[in-house]
């Protein structure tokens, strides 16, 4: 790394303030640290910022602040520039940050009639503004691919709700369930995700607009003008507390932090049934890597990368809450979450649609599912209760008796098959004096996957019928959730219309 010069070469003569309050161009340090960090997230920030001064422009320009003709030609020149695409945009680190980049080239193309942007708005505001419309456009994104994923988690549940499996928990076998069933676990999550989305949402679309820097402006242009040319559904209420809402990108990368989780949990598990000691599932040849040095390696990589992921972003949340604990009113809360948190839902966005790759080609072993329930006696909760209830015995003795039959069939001194009336009777009469009753029928019932399922009726229960009753309850949800996505869509769609019409307006 190349040591940086204590002087400057050359002076910058464009940079703001210089000849006002400044008498010095920016040390050569300054530039090479905290401006080269704020210009790096200029591929996300830009496209927004020209929208959120344009919108300036125009309440401004409405209001009458901008006499004719500025008017006309400050808002040409901010479309001129928003026309270039963002590789080819001329930023200067030196000059400071893009905020200033984009003011010394605006001034380039028009003179001194770029001075007029900055009526009324703080750098500070343009660029919040533009994290907050970066942000927003990616929730929204996030939203849809997470509904995509929600209605494979839907189809998977009903095509698998007879697909019988073992429940497991400690990750050791446990109770008899479906494998549609167990999949649910991890759809309501996802539901509840859609709340959260849709509160954090709310808070996004209220615009920090027209702020005046922290108390007002005593210019006449309209904040609500501002948020309806950006399609925000109001605004925010208090302009000190508009600049800074250090709790929003908090609440935004928990959001981000609580949906990853619940793929990691899964994703996790989907790690283990592939390995040889389960071989519960498998998935599309493209979902996995082959190792470098071992030939017969298929590494379930995309499950590895959304738990590293979802580690990723818990540093990141520890990150925000540092960054959010400073005193209000400086800037080192905003920093670094105008870049880190849209590039965080960026990824959690690719992260949910490789899931629902994986998800969507998962292939179960239904044989396999079966023989693991049968090696594991996960009917023993059931034979336990059954003979509670015909013998009217309580549960711990019932319980003492069939953990008996568990330990010798984990010895091998017993199989399944070798279970009966008879050896149930003998075993009870060694444990407590006298013999527990149960006949052929209900024994075998008890003793059966499907049947045990099939009783599980109770809500949010595992008998198909049930499942299917969720299934359906679910769909409705999600249908309530992509008609929110589309009304938040088309209320964008018709600002930018607005947008558009009142460019074509003042230009014409």
């Amino acid at each position: 790394m190349e040591k940086v010069p204590e002087k400057m070469d050359s002076e910058v003569p464009q940079y703001f303030g210089k000849g006002g309050r400044l008498k010095k161009s920016p040390h050569p340090a300054l530039i090479a640290s905290a401006y080269e960090h704020e210009c790096s997230d200029t591929p996300i920030l830009l496209e927004h910022l020209h929208d959120a001064d344009i919108a300036h422009g125009i309440a401004l320009i409405e209001a009458g602040v901008v006499p004719s003709p500025h008017d006309k030609a400050l808002l040409k020149g901010l479309l001129d520039l928003k026309a270039i695409p963002e590789s080819e945009f001329p930023l200067r680190p030196e000059l400071g940050d893009l905020y200033n980049s984009k003011d010394t080239f605006l001034r380039e193309k028009i003179g001194d009639v770029a001075g007029w942007i900055h009526c009324g708005r703080p750098r500070r505001e343009a660029l919040n503004l533009a994290f907050v419309l970066a942000t927003r456009a990616r929730f929204l994104e996030l939203a849809n691919a997470h509904a995509a994923l929600a209605r494979t988690f839907l189809n998977a549940a009903e095509k698998f709700k007879q697909v019988y499996m073992t429940d497991f928990t400690y990750m050791h076998p446990a109770h008899p369930t479906s494998l549609g069933h167990y999949l649910m676990t991890f759809l309501f999550p996802i539901l509840r995700d859609f709340e959260r989305l849709q509160r954090y949402f709310e808070k996004l679309n209220r615009c920090c607009a027209g702020s005046g820097s922290s108390n007002g402006s005593a210019l006449p242009f309209k904040r609500q003008r501002i948020a309806e040319l950006l399609g925000f559904e109001s605004v925010s209420t208090h302009t000190r507390d508009s600049m800074w809402q250090p709790d929003v990108p908090i609440e935004g990368m928990t959001v981000l932090n609580c949906l990853t989780m619940n793929l990691s949990r899964l994703g996790e598990e989907f790690q283990i049934w592939t390995t040889p000691p389960y071989s519960l599932v498998d998935f599309d040849d493209g979902l996995f890597r082959a190792s470098v040095i071992m030939p017969q390696k298929r590494n379930p990589y995309p499950m590895a990368y959304v738990r590293g992921l979802t580690g990723w972003l818990s540093g990141q949340m520890a990150s925000f809450t540092a960054l959010g604990k400073t005193y209000s009113g400086n800037p080192d809360s905003r920093i670094f979450i105008y870049g880190d948190l849209p590039r965080a839902t960026e990824k959690t966005i690719q992260a949910v649609t490789l899931f629902d790759a994986i998800l969507s080609t998962m292939k179960p072993d239904s044989d396999a599912m079966q023989a693991n329930v049968d090696r594991s006696f996960g009917e023993a909760t059931e034979l336990a209760e059954a003979l509670m209830r015909t013998n009217g015995v309580d549960y711990r003795i019932t319980h003492q008796i069939v953990g008996a039959i568990a330990a010798q069939l984990a010895e091998g001194g017993l199989s399944k098959s070798d279970i009966s009336p008879e050896l149930i009777a003998e075993i009870s009469t060694n444990i407590v004096g006298t013999p527990v009753q149960i006949d052929k029928t209900l024994l075998s019932k008890a003793l059966d996957t499907k049947s045990i399922v099939e009783s599980r009726t109770e809500t949010g229960g595992a008998a198909p019928v049930e499942v299917q009753r969720m299934i359906d309850e679910a769909a409705t949800e999600l249908d309530q959730v992509q008609r929110w996505i589309k009304a938040q869509e088309d209320r964008i769609t018709a600002a930018n219309a607005r947008f558009e019409e009142a460019c074509k307006g003042i230009t014409s």
